[in-house]
């Protein structure tokens, strides 16, 4: 168990982090060597917040032409605290020999593999300031993005809100009271199954929220099992639109990957390699995994990749083409700039849709419930004529 500690010593004020079996075994050990402990606790895993921060301040460093080490050494004097903390872990981390990366997916929760994957070509290739730049440029990509959509989505969530509110009080208040005039043996099939619903309203908005609850948390579960999260991912191949999101999703992290890779001279056998771990669909990463074991076979890397039916026939003309050419590197990241793109159109034109789409059905629905409420009632009337 790893435990971060501050305190006092003849030298100055000094923490960081050491190895023991207790809190207790922890504080035992500084106090022994010396060090008037002021505080000790164990050392935990850090937020997305805290994983971004450190990244900032480690890429401000390592633009200045400071080393991977030292800059750990400069950020452990840090006076935030989750700053000094990660650098304490991480500098004795190297200095004890582990993977660096592995002690970064070990120290931080919920990071994206594809980001963990991104930073790691760029450290095995000596090149970890530009993969940081591109880490944080395609962070503050996608937050604008996500600032676009909630712009987006505002005015369709409210008019949802506001027809939810409405609905309920019609069947709440309204239908109960009006299913009491209608003779149940004239009522058509649609009128019968809304009138069903009559004094349910919020009853049934209730049991609709906690079913959604409910099925979002069983999925977050069983996708826990990799067996499990394997066969889901199998059946969503299999789903219009959804698998062309997935795919999608796995191609643009391996071109991120692969083309920086290449570009700074990562052989190619290596650069698969490192871009199949970007991949976070567990389905999607054995496709990948074949291709990675036919290029060492011999096979062509255009031949390899169309068998993964994640590009189309032109990408896989212009791979082949690159390949013969050696001119990989830049076919990769234009295939990389071409998918980014396609990718924005798809996502803004679905946001775009959203809105028009909510009020459409929401539309539909009250008129529904107004025919229902309607037809009777001209039936009665001329009844009573």
């Amino acid at each position: 168990m790893k435990y971060y500690y501050k305190a006092h010593t003849p030298e100055g004020s000094k923490s960081g982090v050491l190895e023991a079996a207790s809190k207790k075994n922890a504080a035992n050990y500084l106090i022994s060597n010396g060090y008037n402990v002021i505080k000790i606790r164990k050392a935990k895993k850090f937020n997305q917040k805290s994983f971004w921060n450190f990244v900032e301040t480690l890429s401000v460093l390592l633009n200045q032409k400071v080393m991977l080490a030292e800059a750990l050494h400069l950020l452990g004097s840090s006076k935030i605290d989750s700053i000094s903390s990660i650098s304490h872990f991480l500098n004795d981390e190297l200095s004890e020999g582990n993977d660096f990366f592995i002690s970064v997916e070990n120290l931080f929760s919920d990071v994206e593999p594809e980001i963990i994957s991104l930073l790691r070509v760029g450290y095995e290739n000596g090149d970890l300031v530009k993969s940081l730049e591109l880490v944080l440029k395609a962070r503050a990509e996608k937050t604008a993005f996500i600032a676009e959509v909630q712009k987006a989505i505002t005015y369709p969530a409210f008019v949802l809100i506001v027809s939810i509110v409405v609905l309920v009080i019609i069947f709440d208040n309204v239908l109960p009271e009006f299913k009491l005039l209608l003779n149940s043996n004239t009522q058509n099939p649609l009128t019968s199954f809304i009138m069903s619903f009559a004094g349910k309203g919020y009853q049934t908005l209730i049991s609709g929220f906690w079913s959604t609850i409910s099925i979002l948390f069983l999925y977050a579960l069983a996708a826990r099992n990799s067996k499990i999260r394997l066969a889901i991912e199998k059946c969503l191949e299999y789903v219009p639109l959804i698998n062309d999101l997935l795919r999608l999703k796995t191609k643009l992290a391996f071109l991120q990957n692969i083309s920086l890779a290449l570009c700074l001279k990562s052989d190619l056998k290596t650069a698969i390699r490192l871009s199949v771990s970007a991949t976070t669909n567990e389905y999607h990463k054995i496709t990948l995994k074949r291709v990675e074991e036919e290029i060492f076979q011999g096979t062509q890397f255009g031949d390899a990749l169309k068998r993964t039916k994640l590009f189309n026939q032109i990408e896989l003309l212009r791979i082949s083409l690159a390949e013969q050419s050696g001119t990989l590197p830049k076919v990769f990241q234009s295939l990389l700039d071409i998918n980014r793109q396609n990718q924005r159109k798809k996502l803004n034109f679905l946001v775009q849709l959203l809105g028009p789409v909510t009020i459409i059905l929401l539309g539909c629905l009250v008129f529904l419930v107004a025919f229902t409420v309607v037809t009777p009632m001209m039936t009665m009337q001329q009844t009573v004529g």
